[in-house]
């Protein structure tokens, strides 16, 4: 199992913002980044991370710790 010691800084920024429910350009205006640089970071988290898809990156982030939501009350 991979874990979030894979990713780069910038990229566990992207995936915060991605386990957000932010699309590509949102992504690159809240970080600085070309939409281009988003997807090509992206594609390599999915690599890194041996997962198949963004759905499934989402999934990862939000089972490894990395957003804290509020319980539904």
């Amino acid at each position: 199992m991979h874990d979030l010691d894979e990713l780069t800084d910038d990229q566990r920024a992207v995936l915060r913002c991605l386990a957000r429910g932010h699309a590509d350009h949102e992504i690159a205006r809240v970080l600085g980044l070309g939409q281009r640089q988003v997807a090509d970071e992206v594609a390599d988290i999915l690599r890194r991370l041996d997962l198949p898809d963004r759905v499934a990156a989402v999934v990862f982030a939000h089972e490894s710790g990395m957003l804290r939501l509020p319980f539904p009350r």
